[in-house]
């Protein structure tokens, strides 16, 4: 079995990339611990699917609205602190790395722009997954007011 880390060095991908496709079901991993782990078959079936052809996809006319529709959100923290920019993206990280199986596929990114002070959160998925993470954001603004009253 490998770990996450010596998966990236054999694939030549960074090992955050191979946690995302893990998450998207793209490499079958088994979770010990608070570790994935890889078997070596599953490695071959990843490395075997990236070398074929593509596979003809289902119409969309076919498949369900609510398996097309994806949503981007945008959070703007305007003079971030890196103390609040890390607390906002690792609680967003958290809900991704252990999402329900409904919210489907999903990505967040960080841009952090310090000559101005400003982070923005990406975030995309299914409308369920972005109402999630409004609903943590919503969550962490009640925590910050109630701090800052005390």
């Amino acid at each position: 079995m490998y770990t996450v880390e010596e998966l990236a060095q054999i694939l030549s991908l960074h090992p955050k990339t191979v946690q995302r496709f893990i998450r998207e079901g793209k490499i079958k991993a088994t979770k010990i611990g608070r570790e994935w782990r890889v078997r070596k078959e599953d490695l071959r079936d990843f490395a075997h699917s990236e070398l074929s052809a593509p596979r003809a996809e289902e119409p969309a006319a076919t498949s369900r609205l609510a398996d097309r529709i994806q949503v981007t959100a945008v959070i703007e923290l305007d003079e971030g602190h890196s103390s609040e920019v890390s607390r906002i993206s690792n609680s967003l990280i958290a809900v991704l790395n252990c999402k329900d199986p409904r919210f489907g596929a999903a990505r967040y990114d960080l841009i952090y722009h310090p000559e101005i002070r400003k982070a923005r959160f990406v975030i995309h998925g299914s409308p369920l997954f972005i109402r999630t993470l409004l609903e943590l954001v919503d969550v962490l603004l009640e925590q910050d007011k109630e701090e800052a009253q005390e």
